[in-house]
């Protein structure tokens, strides 16, 4: 098995997602911290351009998005870990639903709270990656009483659930309860409100402190250097070809663009395409620092265009 290289920075929500996914799977990996905010110099050979954090780094494959991610740590031995019981396909879709719904809602919340408090280049960042095309700040005091509303009806939907057994989907920890785990963490830890809210949920606060006792930290320090050194040295190991099952004209070596889905300020990916099936794709791409490396990335939720 090929060494786990997290490109990451602490604070960062979606990171510490995969962090718990480390201490589920009680894997030893290593951490490379990047900026919160673009520039991320370091980064950008390994990823043809792509900025969200986190980024998974397994010798010269590089997996982004968190579902992508957690399917390759997944695929390096440690399905069962974290999927028990066969409740994978369950706790994808879960976990989507809370990054997608519930932590949008989250994050509404505390970037409005923390408007006037954070760093300018920062709220702006985040603004133009999580809110709709001309948001502003009078738009985000408005809406938010609604946005907390609606926090506090999906928070009691996921109590509920966990009031009907152990945990989401399986007797043991799962992926799934890592997804609500991340949530409270930065609910708690973000908004001066978290704490308050959070006290209302027996049974969020129930799994919140099984998932705390995650050693997650099981990691050595690398830097970006030695990441970039590493790739350097090493071919993707990850297959080549276009599943028959996929409906697509793509086809090996085509330069295709990727992109989150949306309106957000993501830049645009181009590679050549190397692998395709109905739930990921993959880019050949080069630079001098990296050398040749292959970019993973989920079908759901992407923009995937030919370059004419």
């Amino acid at each position: 098995m090929s060494e786990f290289i997290l490109h990451h920075y602490w604070p960062s929500p979606f990171a510490h997602k995969i962090r718990l996914a480390f201490g589920l799977a009680e894997v030893e990996w290593n951490s490379v911290e990047i900026p919160r905010i673009p520039p991320k110099p370091n980064l950008i050979p390994l990823t043809a351009g792509y900025r969200r954090t986190p980024v998974l780094q397994i010798g010269a494959d590089v997996f982004c998005d968190t579902q992508n991610i957690i399917c390759a740590i997944g695929n390096e031995g440690f399905k069962e870990r974290l999927f028990p019981e066969g409740c994978m396909n369950k706790a994808l879709v879960f976990s989507s639903w809370i990054d997608d719904t519930v932590f949008e809602l989250a994050a509404r919340i505390v970037i409005t709270n923390s408007i006037n408090a954070a760093p300018k280049e920062f709220i702006q960042d985040r603004g133009d990656l999580y809110f709709e095309k001309g948001w502003s700040q009078e738009k985000l005091y408005q809406k938010l009483p609604s946005i907390i509303l609606q926090l506090d009806a999906k928070l009691k939907i996921i109590d509920d659930i966990l009031g009907e057994g152990s945990n989401i989907f399986s007797s043991k920890l799962s992926y799934a309860d890592i997804s609500v785990g991340y949530l409270i963490w930065f609910i708690r830890g973000r908004w001066n409100e978290g704490e308050k809210i959070l006290s209302k949920y027996k049974n969020l606060l129930r799994v919140e402190e099984e998932i705390n006792n995650l050693n997650y930290k099981n990691c050595k320090d690398m830097s970006s250097c030695e990441a970039l050194e590493l790739a350097n040295k090493l071919n993707p190991k990850s297959p080549k070809g276009v599943n028959s099952n996929v409906y697509s004209h793509l086809e090996i070596g085509q330069n295709v663009r990727i992109k989150p889905s949306g309106e957000s300020s993501d830049p645009i990916v181009s590679g050549d395409l190397r692998y395709l099936d109905s739930i990921t794709i993959a880019i050949n791409h080069y630079s001098v620092e990296a050398g040749n490396v292959a970019i993973h990335f989920p079908v759901s939720g992407y923009e995937i265009l030919v370059n004419e």
